[in-house]
């Protein structure tokens, strides 16, 4: 495992500390846990943003299909 330094403000250190106590997991768990959580975070944002696009892609030709489709029926011979 990799040891990495980190500068953080006294308060925010404070309350990490207070937080980690409360459910009893030691400081550097705690953080872990807090860079995990945030990972997630990111990911699953990626990945909603990603599937927004594609749903976006996907509507513009289902309206392309309707339309078409929506020709046929009013003309047969078309």
């Amino acid at each position: 495992m990799s040891v990495i330094t980190v500068r953080i403000p006294e308060k925010l250190l404070h309350d990490l500390d207070l937080m980690a106590h409360d459910i009893h997991v030691p400081r550097a768990e705690y953080i872990r846990l807090a860079i995990e959580h945030l990972n997630n975070e990111v990911k699953n944002k990626k990945r909603f943003e990603r599937l927004k696009k594609i749903s976006r892609r996907v509507r513009k030709e289902s309206m392309r299909i309707n339309k078409e489709f929506s020709r046929t029926e009013n003309d047969p011979e078309a």
